[in-house]
């Protein structure tokens, strides 16, 4: 019984790390702007998740025995976090955006091809006996529905749809802003441990004056090209 349990969990998981379940995108989207928590807790909790030092979470407050440490984390959370956050939202919508524009691409060519192939298989060729002809005609009265004149129309639609949302895919390039947006991110975790070790550019006594000017310019770099 355990062993079957134990498969039958090894599955679930095997099943759940699938492209198409793991990186499914969030059909009512993901905010494009951060909001800084009204909550002091709460951003220091969300300062902790991101395995950043808070004064808060740190080994139950002992980080007041390191009054540097707390000095710069305090200074990072005040100055460079919050813009840390807004760049990881931005990377995250259009993560979502992405993943969303390649579902419908490839889920509106899968059923193109689909009613495509139906619609074929449902037409009446014209090099038919009379006979033949017949029949296929007392079929679709019978219906009442011209099923191949349907699956033509779901056709052409779905085709549609499709092309619009690659149009709009190759336009807002989701892909391209996403990496910024990912790698602008990641360069600011790496400046906020560079600040708590005191290794150059932050190893001055002006410091903290060239941590702001670096996440002004980090804004700057965000902005460019869109």
């Amino acid at each position: 019984m355990a062993t079957t349990t134990a498969g039958r969990s090894k599955r679930q998981r095997s099943y759940s790390s699938l492209f198409f379940l793991k990186r499914r995108p969030r059909l009512r989207g993901v905010p494009l702007e951060w909001e800084h928590p009204g909550d002091e807790d709460a951003y220091q909790h969300l300062i902790d998740k991101e395995n950043f030092v808070s004064s808060r979470y740190w080994h139950n407050g002992e980080l007041d025995m390191y009054p540097t440490v707390k000095q710069d984390a305090d200074d990072l959370a005040e100055y460079l976090l919050p813009t840390f956050f807004q760049f990881s939202q931005k990377a995250s919508y259009y993560q979502n955006q992405f993943y969303l524009y390649q579902w419908v691409f490839v889920i509106g060519a899968f059923l193109t091809t689909v009613c495509g192939a139906l619609a074929t298989l449902l037409y009446i060729p014209p090099n038919l006996s009379i006979a033949a002809t017949a029949a296929a005609e007392r079929s679709i009265e019978a219906n009442m529905i011209d099923w191949q004149q349907v699956m033509s129309a779901a056709t052409a639609v779905i085709a549609a749809i499709t092309g619009v949302v690659t149009a709009l895919s190759n336009r807002n390039e989701p892909q391209k802003r996403w990496g910024k947006a990912r790698r602008l991110t990641e360069e600011l975790r790496m400046h906020y441990f560079t600040y708590l070790s005191h290794l150059p550019p932050y190893d001055t006594a002006n410091r903290l004056r060239v941590l702001r000017e670096n996440v002004v310019n980090f804004r700057m770099k965000e902005q460019e090209n869109g």
